[in-house]
């Protein structure tokens, strides 16, 4: 294991890179919070125990001879839990494949009596003065929904190392701290997970107490234009982006003005939980303008304009004559 501490890397341009459908692997963020583990895949194996009637000890070749399934999804990073309200806008758009975790819960013989499913990965080490495994959890109905998989593969390719490879959980719909990576074992238990993963970090504040930071709240950025494209006022501007969250995205709006008065945008389809494109035909007037994009979902609920890992997103721009 490389010992790296809290780590993040990502495209230099950050979303006005995004501009793939797929984004390609050079283009997705990393993020560990303790560092990078090399495992040797022929020694790798999975444990699942707790509630089972069958404990069971699975190895990569026993994975790979499962049924698989490829699954579309958004990949998002819930930010620091040490700021949950500063936005990171880490994201991006790729295919999942692997064996869905409802087939090793079987396979293991879950009993009715588990609540919740334990993750937990192989790394350990400090992260803001704690020194434990990483560890999550999931209800039981989350972990048994066909969307979560045991991923062996992004965008048709082996996960590397960097990505949690051999093997890691992806929770489709739910922010990247919920996937863990280098998955070691899974527990069945008739409760939450004790570690400080769960019961420190990761979990927002509410009136009556707080929540886990499990479904991704509607989100939007622009991708196009960016601060350093170059606009003329005699040419229309396309602008566009993606958006985004664990329900479907039902509208976007876009503001030219700072947020004085918005335009309702185009939004496209999403395939599982995809992001989706959104676009706004735009006939600038020459000066600087500061654009912003807003959605909500089929819930009703929307993006707040500040203080939230999910705010609105702004870009400034200088359109000229």
């Amino acid at each position: 294991m490389t010992k790296k501490g809290f780590s993040f890397q990502g495209p230099a341009d950050g979303v006005h890179a995004l501009k793939s459908w797929i984004t390609p692997e050079d283009d997705l963020f990393l993020v560990t919070h303790m560092g990078f583990l090399e495992i040797d895949p022929e020694h790798w194996h999975l444990d699942v125990d707790g509630l089972v009637g069958n404990p069971t000890r699975l190895h990569l070749s026993d994975l790979r001879a499962m049924p698989q399934r490829e699954y579309m999804s958004f990949h998002e990073c819930a930010g620091s839990p040490l700021a949950p309200t500063v936005a990171k806008r880490r994201i991006g758009n790729v295919v999942w494949k692997g064996v869905p975790l409802s087939l090793v819960l079987e396979r293991a013989k879950i009993s009715s009596h588990a609540s919740y499913i334990w993750t937990s990965g192989l790394e350990w080490g400090e992260y803001a003065d704690v020194e434990e495994a990483y560890q999550k959890d999931l209800p039981i109905a989350k972990a048994l929904a066909e969307e979560v998989i045991l991923a062996l593969e992004i965008n048709g390719r082996p996960l590397t190392p960097e990505r949690g490879g051999p093997v890691r959980l992806v929770v489709p719909g739910w922010y990247g701290t919920n996937s863990v990576k280098w998955v070691g074992s899974i527990t069945a238990a008739d409760r939450r997970a004790s570690g400080a993963y769960t019961t420190r970090f990761y979990n927002d504040p509410t009136a009556s107490g707080t929540k886990p930071v499990w479904g991704v709240a509607p989100e939007s950025v622009i991708v196009s234009p960016s601060p350093n494209d170059l606009l003329s006022a005699d040419m229309p501007t396309k602008i566009w982006g993606w958006a985004w969250g664990n329900r479907q995205i039902s509208s976007v709006e876009v503001s030219v003005d700072g947020g004085g008065s918005w335009r309702t945008a185009s939004v496209g389809p999403r395939e599982g939980r995809s992001w989706q494109r959104f676009e706004l035909t735009w006939s600038p007037e020459p000066g600087p303008h500061v654009l912003l994009c807003r959605c909500k979902n089929e819930l009703g609920e929307e993006q707040p304009v500040s203080d939230a890992r999910n705010a609105v997103h702004s870009v400034q721009v200088q359109v000229d004559f």
